[in-house]
This record gives C-alpha cells, sequence and structure tokens, in this order.
C-alpha cells in the first residue's frame, strides 16, 4: 500500500529565531515507511506503509494561512494532511481537535497584521480525523488531547484547510487533517517530534485498534450483563465498558464508564486477561477486569442514569450464555469455568 500525505510546518515568527514545526519539517524526506502504531496490542501482523511526504513551510501571515486551502481548491489531494506549530507555552504535544471560528491576535504576524476578535467563518470546525476510533488508546505517546489551536495563524490555517476540506468533499471522501501543536526546544526535540509525527500518520492509516474496558461484576457466582439500546450493537447483552480515554489505563476507564453510563460506583479487583476481535472498520482490544459494586448492589431497576443501556441480567449459568451475550460469549464462557472452580476466589 501507498499513501500520499502533506505536512506543513511555520517559519519563525515575532521574537523567535527558530520554530521546530518549521525545522521538523525540513528534516523530512520525500518518502518514509510508517508502521502500525498498534502494533503492540493487534493479534496480527501489518505490513509497514509506504507513504510519499508533500511537505511546505508556510509563512505566518494570511498567505501561509491560505496556502494549504487554495492548493485544495485547485485539485491537490492527498490520504492525509497535518499541520505542525510552534506553542511556546506547551509543556508536552497537543493534538488540536478543533479549528475555531475567531481569532485574535495578541501580536502582529509576519506582515504586520493583527486582527482582533475577527470572524474567519460561520461555524467551528472538528478535525475530520475520527477522533472516536484513533485516540482511544495514548499506547507510549506523551501527548494531550485539546480543542483549542489558539487565536493565532496556527488556528487560522487549521480552520481555512477544515472549510475547504468540507466544501470540496471529493466524491464523498473527507481527506483527514490534524493539527500537532509542538512544545519548543527546552522541553522538546525534532527526535521526539519525528516519532510523534510518524504515529499520528500511522493512526490515519493504519485500520484502528480501540482499547475497551469491560468490567465483570460478579456476585453469588453469578455475573451481571447488560443490553445496549444504541449503536452497532444495539440489543446485544455484554459486560458493561466502554473505550479507553486518552490516558486512561483500563480500572480507570471501568470505573469512569459504569458511573456515566450507569450511574454505579464500582471498584476493580483483579485483571481477567484480554481478547482481540475483529470488525471491518476497527479492531477491538477487550480488557476484562474482575469488579464488585462498592458498599451495596444498587436498584437495577432503576434505570433513570442509564444512558446506553436498557436492561441487565444476572447470568446464572453457563447455557444462558449463547443465549444472551454477543461479542463477549468466550469472556463469559472463561468465567464460567473459573466459577465452577470450588476453590474459585471470585465471588
Amino acid at each position: 500500500m501507498m499513501a500520499r500525505v502533506l505536512v506543513t510546518g511555520f517559519e519563525p515568527f515575532s521574537n523567535h529565531s527558530t520554530n521546530i514545526s518549521g525545522d521538523l519539517v525540513k528534516t523530512l524526506g520525500k518518502d518514509l515507511m510508517v508502521g502500525d502504531p498498534w502494533s503492540e496490542i493487534r493479534d496480527y501482523e501489518l505490513k509497514d506503509i509506504e507513504v510519499k511526504l508533500d511537505t511546505e513551510i508556510l509563512s505566518v501571515d494570511e498567505y501561509g494561512a491560505k496556502l494549504t486551502s487554495e492548493m485544495l481548491s485547485f485539485g491537490g489531494q492527498w490520504d492525509a494532511i497535518i499541520h505542525l506549530g510552534l506553542c511556546q507555552s506547551c509543556q508536552i504535544p497537543r493534538i488540536e481537535l478543533m479549528a475555531h471560528k475567531i481569532i485574535d491576535m495578541k501580536i502582529k504576524d509576519n506582515s504586520g497584521r493583527q486582527l482582533r476578535q475577527h470572524s474567519i467563518g460561520s461555524i467551528d470546525h472538528k478535525s475530520t480525523v475520527n477522533s472516536n476510533l484513533i485516540f482511544t488508546n495514548n499506547a507510549t505517546i506523551n501527548a494531550e488531547i485539546s480543542f483549542d489551536a489558539g487565536k493565532f495563524v496556527c488556528n487560522e490555517t487549521y480552520y481555512n484547510t477544515l472549510s475547504k476540506i468540507n466544501e470540496v468533499n471529493n466524491e464523498g471522501h473527507i481527506t483527514p487533517c490534524l493539527f500537532l501543536h509542538l512544545p519548543d526546544y527546552d522541553k522538546f526535540s525534532l527526535q521526539s517530534g519525528r516519532e510523534l509525527l510518524l504515529n499520528m500518520i500511522g493512526r490515519i492509516l493504519f485500520k484502528p485498534v480501540i482499547s475497551v474496558a469491560a468490567g465483570a461484576i460478579l456476585k453469588d457466582r453469578k455475573m451481571l450483563v447488560a443490553k445496549r439500546n444504541d449503536g452497532d450493537n444495539m440489543g446485544l447483552w455484554e459486560f458493561p465498558g466502554g473505550k479507553f480515554e486518552w490516558g486512561e489505563n483500563q480500572s480507570e476507564a471501568i470505573i469512569r464508564e459504569l458511573k456515566e453510563e450507569f450511574n454505579w460506583n464500582v471498584k476493580t479487583l483483579k485483571s481477567f486477561g484480554k481478547w482481540f476481535h475483529k470488525t471491518e472498520h476497527f479492531d477491538i482490544d477487550l480488557n476484562v477486569e474482575i469488579c464488585q459494586f462498592i458498599d451495596q448492589i444498587p436498584n437495577l431497576d432503576n434505570k433513570e442514569s442509564w444512558t446506553s443501556h436498557d436492561e441487565v441480567k444476572w447470568i446464572i449459568d453457563e447455557g444462558e450464555v449463547d443465549q444472551y451475550i454477543g461479542i463477549d460469549r468466550l469472556v463469559a464462557k472463561e468465567l464460567f469455568k473459573e466459577l465452577s472452580n470450588p476453590s474459585s476466589s471470585f465471588t
């Protein structure tokens, strides 16, 4: 497989003698081999992707802010667009998922322009990457998710590009576009920036792996399952849980998800292992933890606070597993094997 990617950075501006974003772009060649960013948790191997790079150093002014959108207007096509910019106040890189319609320049750009509380569009624009899929697991990446790309030329550039992508909408294909804010040299390095860039390109191009945490709530050798009322799994029974948020471990994800979806307070006791499932558009890395309610079992008939399920049920024997449980069936069967063991520590 071969892909074409546009990567941009900026020239120095204001009192900066360098700009790490532009410096990083200058180090990039025209060809890259990008590996699977989920290789450590995917249970099968995917070949590296050959990437043809187009690069641009953007001027810090209106011309630079519009250059990528104009390239798109004149037929430029890429499998992904990644803008890089400097964030002097950042301690770690920021993955920007929103471009705002207002710019408010506290300093002049390189052309002397200084717009205050100026509208550049009618609505804010979300990144066109599928962030719900590709940012469910941060693995070893030291970066944070942000929904504020600032009010200077970085945001203006991002906004113009996203506006044009949504306008062009090439035969139904929306080009994935992302903005990465990089800390200055005193907190970050070109090598770290290159590693982050390769990881982001990989997350866009490869089939994503969604890390999911599920809580197996046990009582008197029974297990609690819940029936979904939304999404692709509507009507299916499962162990309650959900996707990892950026930076969470599996215990934190389970506790948060059960609180958000049921208003239940639980604690995790021990890991029950990992399972891997393939689907057409993404793979699932299922992490199961044995859980129990804190203090007392809540009223399971009180559905007022439930958000994604409409029924729960205690499964009392293995014969009910095939009848009720979908994708978590193998987990449930392994749990019943453990529960049938007289010396089991599960309760």
